[in-house]
């Protein structure tokens, strides 16, 4: 007794930090060297891969206070995707007009946003084989009345006994021929439509607006060659928004959207008829067709807006503060596995509104999130809003 009396004063003088710093460390030893249930410590040469722990975070008890986890509902959302939108016309309702044949301009009748009816002139070209082909028409003709004349002689001589078959197959066939050249001639000559010598009027194929002209007096043109004049239809008008790669999956055929232009005084409403299946390498995004509902406006080719486009569907949704960014630029959500143990999980998102966003893919009912603290879980990686 009186030896260990002796050597209380001594264990009180030892400074308190130092005390601290003890325990600290037979703290970590002792959790080291404590075996787990996953991998018990008689085979510690089991290999525990670090692929197989990339991802999970495991924190202690005292922390879970301050991770808060949301379970996952797939809940009827009513976001919007905004983009910016310009109108344009349909497919197949621009027509470029070219020379039927090789010649030379003589007159442009039309200029660029000019109204224009089916038919009506637009270039008038000289074009020196018009004549020929005009021509040919009479050519043919003639030799085709010659063939039928011929044809007639030899059926009377065959029913009179004096013909010879051979001969009456001969005139079959010179008249066929002669049908087909007449029917070829005339083909070439609507072609270049009516007009007289080598004057060759190109005519309007639809009803529309001129939206381009290449044609000039004195321009030298030819068969093939690059359109002269450009006419779009007017009334084959639709929207096209140029959404991002991230919110086309909430976007479907017949979604409902709100155009909006300066120059027009009110909202349009509109329908989605088709989303484009090509993103473009640039901005990364891909053009949604919107059509109009009701009646013609004072739209016209070529305005800008801006649409709004109604994304409704049974959705599963997190409020932001549950996603992060890793390496600046992969959405990642902390799934929890108990009530210790987080598993990392790669995520696609649509447009956050409203301090939500939508999970397009990547998580299912049920599963439980970590919708705050998680910072905590990976601090590498940056909040999303």
């Amino acid at each position: 007794m009186g030896l260990g009396i002796s050597k209380l004063p001594a264990v009180a003088r030892i400074p308190a930090h130092v005390i601290w710093t003890l325990m600290f460390l037979c703290g970590v030893a002792t959790g080291c060297s404590r075996p787990t249930a996953a991998e018990p410590a008689a085979k510690p040469e089991q290999p525990t891969s670090t692929v197989h722990q990339e991802g999970v975070v495991t924190i202690p008890d005292a922390s879970r206070p301050f991770i808060e986890v949301e379970e996952v509902t797939a809940a009827k959302s009513d976001s919007r995707v905004s983009a910016p939108a310009r109108v344009d016309f349909r497919d197949g309702a621009v027509s470029q007009v070219g020379a039927p044949l090789e010649g030379r301009v003589q007159v442009v009748h039309v200029s660029v946003g000019q109204k224009v009816q089916a038919g009506d002139p637009l270039v008038t070209i000289d074009c020196p084989d018009a004549a020929a082909v005009r021509s040919s028409i009479e050519v043919a003709q003639a030799s085709l009345r010659e063939a039928r004349l011929e044809l007639e002689r030899q059926r009377r001589m065959q029913q009179e006994g004096v013909g010879t078959e051979r001969d009456l197959v001969a005139a079959e066939t010179k008249s066929s021929g002669a049908q087909a050249e007449v029917a070829r001639a005339e083909s070439g000559a609507r072609s270049i439509g009516a007009g007289t010598a080598s004057a060759v009027v190109v005519r309007a194929p639809i009803t529309g607006i001129v939206i381009g002209r290449k044609a000039s007096v004195g321009m030298a043109v030819q068969r093939g060659g690059d359109p002269l004049v450009e006419i779009g239809d007017a009334s084959a008008l639709w929207i096209v928004a140029d959404v991002f790669e991230r919110d086309l999956a909430a976007i479907h055929v017949g979604s409902k959207g709100r155009i909006a232009f300066a120059s027009v005084g009110h909202d349009l409403q509109g329908r989605v008829m088709s989303v484009s299946t090509v993103v473009g390498s640039g901005l990364r995004t891909a053009p949604v067709f919107l059509a109009i509902d009701g009646p013609p406006t004072t739209l016209r080719p070529g305005m800008y807006g801006r649409v709004e486009i109604h994304a409704a569907d049974a959705a599963v949704t997190l409020p932001a503060s549950a996603v992060l960014i890793k390496d600046g630029k992969d959405p990642i959500v902390y799934v929890q596995k108990d009530p210790l143990t987080y598993l990392r999980r790669s995520v696609v998102l649509a447009q956050p509104v409203e301090g939500r966003v939508q999970i397009v893919s990547g998580l299912s009912p049920g599963e439980k999130v970590v919708v705050r603290g998680a910072l905590l879980l990976d601090g590498s990686a940056d909040q999303l809003l």
